[in-house]
């Protein structure tokens, strides 16, 4: 527990007692300056600095000092941390967050199988409803692991936005289409630009949003280059799966002379902002085109290992720019929505494979899950913890016995911490969790809502309603 004063500590008791509903929103809308005291800060700025015993401060928002923190700052919060770490807030980069329903459904199988037999039987059960308690129980999941924000790459995307509203975090939101036309999943392919515009910028700026056509593999090239077209002519980012496994950029070769990279970019699909899901298998060729047109590529380790899919070629990656964040993909086949537990695959993975010790050291992995994700989400003003970013923010109880001894603060973080470990979250000076209690979900109606939903989800008659081809 900290030591917390505040102005609700003012208030008389009665109104304690008669109305705690409008003392929370009369707190809320008052708690506009915090003042966090005696914190270990890692900053993750360009310097890489790491402040001991030190102060931070936040006003409507927006952090206004760290370090020194002006004499006239007068904040109407102020906790002691006690000497656990203050850091920027993780992003989930790549997932698709209402698949907690598939947690474990599908599970000892090779990729095609995982699909055919597995995911693409079980969500011709899919309704709205799935999808917002799916996507509400891994909010809670993600925030109680210090995830702030998400890039989603799924289906009845109106049903995640309206649970992204609700709950305070940040997201990147693509509607996934297919290229087919009379059997999207929910919405007309017309109907996805639309989505785009009503939720690009909503929530207060918490949320952005992308076009989401699946993959080169899936998708008709024809579709593909509309998508491109459209994109660089409304302003609007993509998000996409592609090179995941050798037997894609094979077919890919085989059928258009080109690798599933070399295909997008000739397609235009890389001249506006552009996540790449995955891109494992890649050429020199890819590798230069990925850091030409700025492609943020994300890794899903977990999925990857768990799938025996490749090492994607990383080091050389970050070596040449490009932007590399991390996700955990769906529940489905990651089985976790931990970050914590990326970071390290990430980096166990790459040295393994590459028999080098030094690879992805320091604050790399801290980098890949935070400002790296920040960025690959489109937020510029969060990732950071220096004066004038967003107050986006976890607090970590290094303090716990596993850490001890600290020898190094980011080796500690970024092999030692548990979800668990995560104590406190704030997004845009809000408090979505402190000391482990979410603030803006009820964590007990959530799972009686996806119970609820689950529960039809396992009476449906179950069908392929589609086919990956190995």
């Amino acid at each position: 527990m900290y030591h917390i004063e505040s102005v609700a500590s003012t208030l008389p008791l009665s109104v304690w007692c008669v109305a705690p509903l409008s003392l929370l929103s009369y707190t809320v809308i008052m708690m506009t300056k915090h003042l966090l005291e005696h914190a270990t800060i890692v900053t993750l700025d360009a310097d890489d600095r790491i402040l001991f015993d030190a102060d931070l401060a936040i006003q409507e928002g927006v952090i206004v000092a760290v370090g020194d923190i002006p004499p006239e700052f007068t904040p109407d919060e102020r906790i002691d941390m006690q000497g656990r770490t203050v850091m920027p807030g993780l992003y989930n980069a790549h997932t698709h967050a209402a698949m907690t329903f598939s947690r474990g459904y599908a599970e000892d199988m090779p990729l095609d199988r995982w699909f055919n037999e597995g995911i693409w039987r079980l969500e011709s059960a899919l309704t709205p409803d799935m999808v917002y308690w799916g996507t509400m129980l891994a909010i809670v999941e993600m925030i109680q692991g210090g995830i702030i924000g998400f890039a989603d790459h799924y289906f009845h995307m109106e049903q995640v936005a309206k649970a992204v509203e609700q709950t305070g975090v940040r997201a990147n939101l693509a509607w996934a289409v297919f290229g087919t036309e009379a059997d999207e999943v929910g919405i007309t392919i017309p109907e996805t630009l639309g989505f785009v515009n009503q939720w690009d910028g909503a929530a207060s700026g918490r949320m952005r949003a992308m076009l989401g056509p699946h993959s080169p593999y899936m998708c008709p090239d024809a579709f593909l280059a509309r998508t491109g077209a459209v994109a660089v002519r409304e302003d609007v980012g993509i998000h996409i799966h592609a090179s995941e496994t050798a037997g894609q950029v094979q077919r890919s070769q085989d059928a258009r002379d080109m690798s599933p990279i070399e295909f997008l970019a000739h397609r235009g699909l890389f001249e506006t902002h552009t996540i790449v899901a995955h891109a494992i298998h890649t050429s020199d060729v890819d590798l230069n085109i990925l850091a030409n047109k700025d492609v943020n590529v994300v890794q899903c380790p977990s999925t990857h290992m768990k799938y025996a899919m490749g090492v994607a070629r990383v080091p050389e990656m970050l070596a040449r720019g490009v932007n590399v964040a991390l996700g955990t993909d769906g529940a489905g086949s990651s089985t976790a929505l931990n970050l914590w537990r990326e970071m390290r695959l990430a980096v166990l993975m790459q040295r393994q494979a590459h028999t080098d010790a030094t690879l992805l050291g320091g604050s790399q992995p801290l980098r890949m899950a935070g400002p790296n994700g920040a960025r690959a989400l489109g937020f510029d003003s969060t990732g950071v913890l220096s004066p004038g970013f967003s107050a986006d923010l976890i607090v970590v109880n290094t303090q716990a016995s596993h850490f001890q001894p600290i020898h190094d603060v980011t080796a500690a973080l970024v092999w030692c911490t548990e979800p668990a470990d995560v104590q406190d979250v704030m997004v845009a000076g809000r408090w979505l969790m402190r000391d482990r209690a979410l603030l803006t979900i009820d964590e007990n109606a959530v799972l009686v809502g996806f119970r609820k939903a689950m529960g039809e989800m396992q009476g449906t008659t179950l069908k392929q309603f589609r086919e990956y081809k190995a």
